[in-house]
């Protein structure tokens, strides 16, 4: 009987266990273009914790949609402010950290960079113009705002020929030769380094994005949450976030 009992008690303790561990699992959506430093840092506190981050990617406008629709998750890491203040209309903050800038470039496709050198060149006939959507991640909203201040804005977007729902998505059209060039954030242009033309675009044509980590309202593990929204603002969790091209927001 004792062994019974033992073993009853044994396997008892390793269920509570395992119904802790998954307790501990996180769900956090990710701007699509946030992708490559934010995968690094859910290794890193993976290891260091034994806390699984499971990460839903996508343009940030999607993910708000997809969050009003569940009602679920535990984090929410956009590419701007944008999105959280959206979130806290509905009251699903219960803690907000600013990360890093996510600022634009303009990008210009391999061989083109003789026959585009400035924004007066994207409204040439022929040009072949990318733009993310507006109605779906940050840098959308961004770069209606740069075409408005180029005094070029009718004219280059008569040439736009499509809208991308992410940057990554974006990047991809201008590397593969599909848009001529294109608005994309800096970072993306940092992780594929001599593969594109990069031109810089004057500060005053934009307001600066930063990107931001809110932990949910919903999260059935909050201190979990909160634990991981540390670690993205830690010194090393920016640093990451440095090495793939976004540098650490002001201090507010």
């Amino acid at each position: 009987m004792r062994l019974k009992a033992l073993a009853l008690a044994l396997t008892f303790g390793l269920l509570a266990l395992q119904t802790a561990a998954a307790a501990q699992d996180l769900h956090a959506y990710v701007g699509a273009g946030l992708r490559p430093p934010v995968d690094a840092l859910i290794e890193d506190f993976r290891r260091e914790t034994g806390i699984t981050v499971t990460a839903e990617y996508g343009g940030s406008g999607q993910l708000l949609a997809r969050f009003a629709e569940t009602k679920a998750g535990d984090l929410f890491i956009p590419g701007t402010t944008f999105y959280t203040d959206k979130l806290k209309e509905l009251d699903a903050v219960a803690d907000l950290t600013v990360l890093v800038v996510h600022g634009p470039v303009l990008a210009v496709a391999p061989g083109k960079a003789e026959a585009i050198r400035g924004f007066a060149d994207l409204a040439k006939p022929g040009v072949r113009v990318g733009l993310g959507d507006p109605q779906a991640m940050a840098l959308g909203r961004t770069a209606e705002d740069i075409l408005d201040k180029s005094g070029q804005g009718e004219a280059i977007r008569r040439n736009v020929t499509v809208r991308a729902a992410t940057v990554k998505q974006l990047a991809l059209y201008v590397l593969d030769g599909n848009v001529d060039a294109a608005i994309i954030g800096a970072s993306e242009a940092a992780q594929n380094p001599g593969k594109l033309s990069v031109l810089a675009i004057p500060p005053d044509w934009y307001e600066a994005e930063y990107a931001p980590v809110a932990v949910l309202t919903t999260s059935a593990a909050p201190d979990a949450a909160k634990r991981f929204a540390d670690f993205l603002a830690s010194d090393a969790g920016l640093a990451t976030f440095q090495r793939f091209g976004f540098p650490p927001a002001p201090k507010m």
